[in-house]
């Protein structure tokens, strides 16, 4: 036992860092009902900040700490209040890509400016410590931990006694009776806003000497808070602080235990556990602990047009003639096509789910990954390339039926939740195991020669992958226009409705959820072949991140009417096929910043269109008898009257 006691030490002060990051992030979720996806991107701008000014430019780290801290802390709170005041009427998905929209922007724009390498922080906190028992404890992880400890105890504290904690926690649900008791309900948003985003932000600041200064590091490590909000059920301060430690120290213990282990899958389970955490907590949570909160009262999406049937059948015969054509000029460009193809196809995917029945996934390369992994091991065992195509879709079927049955019950951002979790574990534990990729990552995967013609050449590769495309995109076509699609459509709007008039909304959800994975992973079989191996680095779990921005930004050209199909095509062109026409480095560089903002300005546009229609307004509330003027407050979004 005296052997784990240094782990345990050193478990509890970065426990104390996980659980800061996810008390900021249940705060805010409490206190708005957005679930704010960019957590980590924000620690990683904090840690980023306090590089530039501590090691770039000199400055000592107390005050680079301070300016980090008002800048990104309080400034970037006051930011997210506004974003999340515009969502506040928005539906969940919306809400859901509105975060991750300024995640793919984050990252995109730390990773452009300052490069994929790890920038590295000596060591600022006070050196040495204490022996106790035999044990050092350094001073470091003594303040580290006093940090998150305080913290945390004052923000309760807060909750319970101070009438503007109290106020916080109504404010999402009734902002109009927060006014009526004379609190600014702007105020308590923004200052809630600004202490979980300064939680997040001292949470990076303590990061960087210990993990180095790395936007893709630092971010999945505070999403590693995400499961020790799960603990607390997205709801209770002192069980997720209690949670975050938890999680520390029996990671910082297993490392120990697991390290002569000679089994990958083992050695990398401490590293993901706050995931394995995350998903086993929403899969075991009864449902009515899992409150969504805001969601009484939602906006519509613009629905889609419908065009007459003659319009139709021209604009499809118009494209596929168009993608006919399209080798005789694309030259060598025709690989970056049919790329593009492939990514059209799980886009299509996605967009079934998530404008049909409303859900959002954010699993979908993972779908693609084991398509792609499966198709490669049938090739192995020299199973015929359109048989192989076929079970590499089928495969998914049971794999998405019983992750389905688990998330439909959750619904909303905790289906989102869930299916993040889930992409990052099957990365994490099995892309580098024989199930998948294998030690080297890279599966060899080979061209079909179809029907005697060169399909295996990079243009005949391209038809056949055209022709799998149009395929899919029908197979997805179908879905939404049979009976089962206007039920999936009629689930988005009211799940209640459609359950009142006899409908089996879990059947219908597990359906949906089956064909996106069918189709996501024969994509991912096709993927393959393109480059002629299978790599786990192609499938990427940011990657689902960025294509539901992507796919979402794309709605600017059809002016925000839910078209997947169209989107879909327009989204592969966007995400892969411009690549190969802009290669300019800043393009690809900041690409995601660029598609990251037009996603946040999508979800946020009917929001920012009431606030500036004059919809909301200030007024003043009666004072109460007894109370001062100086008192009396200024109150907020109280509805103009008829008159």
């Amino acid at each position: 036992m005296t052997a784990l006691w240094p782990f345990i030490i050193a478990g509890v002060a970065d426990g104390a860092v996980y659980a800061l990051a996810a008390v900021g992030l249940v705060l805010t979720f409490r206190i708005s009902g957005v679930f704010n996806f960019a957590h980590g991107s924000v620690a990683a701008a904090s840690a980023y900040v306090f590089y530039e000014l501590h090691v770039n430019h000199g400055m000592a780290w107390g005050w680079a700490a301070l300016i980090t801290f008002v800048a990104v802390g309080v400034g970037g709170g006051l930011v997210l209040e506004r974003i999340a005041f515009w969502l506040s009427d928005a539906p969940t998905m919306l809400r859901v890509v509105a975060t991750v929209g300024i995640l793919v922007a984050l990252l995109s724009f730390l990773t452009g400016h300052y490069g994929s390498q790890s920038l590295f922080v000596d060591p600022y906190l006070p050196q040495g410590g204490v022996d106790v028992a035999s044990t050092r404890i350094q001073y470091s992880q003594m303040i580290t931990f006093a940090i998150g400890a305080v913290g945390t105890a004052a923000l309760y504290i807060f909750f319970k006694r101070a009438k503007l904690g109290i106020a916080m926690q109504a404010v999402v649900d009734n902002a109009p009776l927060v006014s009526l008791g004379g609190t600014n309900p702007v105020l308590v948003r923004r200052l809630a806003w600004m202490i979980g985003s300064c939680f997040v932000s001292v949470s990076g600041i303590l990061l960087a000497p210990d993990v180095g200064v790395d936007v893709n590091t630092l971010t999945l490590l505070v999403i590693s808070a995400f499961g020790a909000a799960a603990i607390g059920a997205f709801n209770n301060l002192p069980l997720t602080f209690a949670g975050g430690v938890a999680i520390g120290v029996v990671s910082s213990v297993m490392a120990y235990k697991t390290a002569s282990v000679d089994s990958d899958v083992v050695q990398g389970l401490y590293t993901n556990l706050p995931f394995i955490v995350l998903v086993i907590a929403l899969i075991a949570y009864p449902r009515r602990y899992l409150v969504e909160r805001g969601v009484e009262r939602v906006r519509r999406l613009r629905p889609a047009p419908v065009f007459p049937v003659p319009v139709r059948v021209l604009t499809v015969a118009g494209g596929l003639t168009l993608a006919l054509i399209l080798p005789s000029w694309a030259g060598a460009k025709i690989n970056s096509y049919t790329v593009g193809l492939c990514f059209v196809v799980i886009f299509a995917g996605l967009a079934l789910v998530l404008w049909t029945s409303g859900q959002v996934p954010l699993g979908q390369m993972a779908f693609a990954a084991i398509g792609a992994s499966t198709f490669a091991h049938l090739q192995n065992h020299n199973t015929p390339w359109l048989l192989g195509l076929l079970l590499s879709g089928f495969v998914l079927v049971p794999i998405a039926a019983v992750l389905a049955m688990l998330a439909i019950r959750l619904s909303g951002v905790y289906l989102a939740i869930l299916t993040f979790g889930f992409g990052i574990l099957i990365e994490r534990l099995f892309f580098t195991t024989g199930l998948m990729f294998g030690s080297s990552n890279v599966s060899e995967v080979g061209r079909p020669e179809l029907f005697g013609l060169p399909t295996d050449s990079d243009k005949g590769y391209y038809y056949a992958t055209l022709g799998v495309a149009v395929l899919c995109l029908a197979l997805v076509a179908a879905v939404r226009t049979t009976r089962l699609g206007r039920l999936l459509r009629g689930y988005g709007d009211s799940p209640a409705a459609v359950r009142a008039h006899g409908a089996d909304t879990t059947v219908m959800g597990v359906l949906a959820f089956c064909a996106s994975a069918f189709v996501s992973g024969i994509a991912g079989a096709l993927l393959a072949g393109v480059t002629g191996s299978a790599a786990g680095s192609s499938f990427s779990f940011t990657m689902s991140l960025t294509m539901i921005a992507v796919l979402v930004a794309c709605s600017v050209f059809t002016l925000g009417a839910p078209m997947p199909i169209t989107l879909s095509i327009l989204a592969g062109l966007v995400y892969q096929v411009s690549t190969a026409y802009f290669t300019n480095q800043s393009y690809i560089d900041y690409q995601g910043v660029v598609l990251g903002l037009v996603a946040i300005g999508v979800a946020c546009a009917p929001g920012i269109r009431a606030s500036a229609s004059g919809l909301p307004r200030l007024v003043r509330p009666e004072r109460p008898p007894g109370r001062s003027p100086a008192r009396a407050r200024w109150a907020a979004v109280a509805p103009r009257s008829a008159s």
